[in-house]
């Protein structure tokens, strides 16, 4: 299966998953993949509603995708943790980071990083301080990575992704506040 074609069917997953977390139910889509893979953003910056890999098909879904830009990336085997400690001067996680960053700072929202890596079965999530501050009441004792680099952009926190989501509610994305980003 091609890059493009594993990418697609990752976003269709999480857009089904986030629709079970959000109304418990598989069959009635709230999210989905965004036109062109997120491309769509790219060629009408004006248009802030629409970032990053997924978006709202229903009011309800609202609640994420109107505070976080979400970015998904599925693959890259050359990405890991020891790239990140040894200082490389090449990261892929960072310039997922960062893409996810810019993205959502052109659309006055939250970065979000979905990530699973080639060959493992766990995904992780990946958030920013101000949210990552929000949910430790949320996720008390479970384990978490924080990421720092030396740039402009904020400090990455990664959870396994579905015990984030059994534990952060829609309810409790509902009552978080976006007040600066």
């Amino acid at each position: 299966m091609g890059k493009s074609k594993k990418g697609g069917q990752w976003e269709r997953d999480v857009s089904r998953f986030l629709t079970n977390w959000l109304t418990g139910q598989k069959k009635e889509l709230y999210f989905w993949r965004s036109p062109s893979s997120g491309g769509i953003f790219t060629r009408t910056p004006e248009n802030t509603t629409i970032s990053g890999d997924i978006i709202s098909l229903k009011p309800e879904a609202d609640i994420l995708t109107s505070k976080f830009s979400l970015e998904l990336k599925n693959g890259y085997k050359e990405a890991s943790l020891d790239k990140i400690l040894k200082y490389n001067k090449s990261d892929v996680i960072e310039l997922h980071w960062i893409q996810a960053c810019d993205d959502a700072n052109k659309s006055n929202k939250l970065p979000m990083l979905i990530y699973k890596k080639l060959g493992l079965p766990t995904p992780w999530i990946g958030i920013e301080s101000t949210f990552n501050d929000y949910v430790t009441s949320y996720m008390d004792g479970k384990r978490f990575v924080h990421i720092r680099w030396d740039t402009e952009y904020p400090d990455i926190y990664f959870y396994e992704f579905k015990e984030f989501f059994e534990n952060v509610t829609p309810d409790a994305i509902k009552d978080f506040k976006v007040l600066t980003i």
